[in-house]
């Protein structure tokens, strides 16, 4: 019996250990990646902004498990994703990313203009709940997400530094 009670109070004591621990993690994480165009705003902006574009250089949704996509020029649906513009203008676009959980993450671009380059940085804001396990899962979130973004941000320049100007 002395066992048993020693076994549940040494789960107590570590379950509440791992969630004081979670706790030092935020609750809000962003992931982002940069890069630098030389090429005009308005050609960048339409690019990010009109949806059907993107399968020409956003490797995120023109991923195999996507099945029946469907493209417009504010939203892209499929059967596992949704993607809708919230906002689009001249330094900042807006997009809401909806898996088929429900789960929402907003993810937009932010452009600055530099000399005669645009820096375009694409991120993503997840917003955790208090869940342990959550909030440890989000630690491997950069690793899933920034080498297919850093990819995308390779194709879009090379697509946008190539069109005549």
């Amino acid at each position: 019996m002395r066992l048993v009670k020693l076994g549940l109070i040494s789960i107590v004591v570590l379950f509440v250990v791992i969630f004081c621990i979670s706790l030092l993690i935020p609750s809000k994480v962003r992931i982002s990646r940069a890069i630098n165009i030389t090429a005009p705003k308005d050609s960048v902006t339409h690019y990010l902004a009109d949806l059907r574009q993107w399968p020409t250089w956003n490797t995120l949704i023109t991923n195999q498990e996507l099945a029946n996509p469907w493209y417009s020029n504010n939203a892209f649906t499929s059967d596992k994703l949704q993607v809708r513009l919230s906002k689009a203008d001249t330094d900042t676009i807006t997009t809401i990313w909806q898996q088929t959980t429900g789960r929402e993450t907003l993810s937009g671009f932010n452009l600055h203009t530099a000399d005669n380059t645009i820096v375009v940085q694409w991120y993503f804001d997840f917003q955790l709940k208090w869940y342990p396990w959550e909030k440890f899962g989000s630690i491997i979130f950069d690793k899933q997400l920034g080498p297919p973004m850093e990819q995308s941000l390779g194709e879009l320049k090379k697509k946008l530094e190539t069109i005549p100007q």
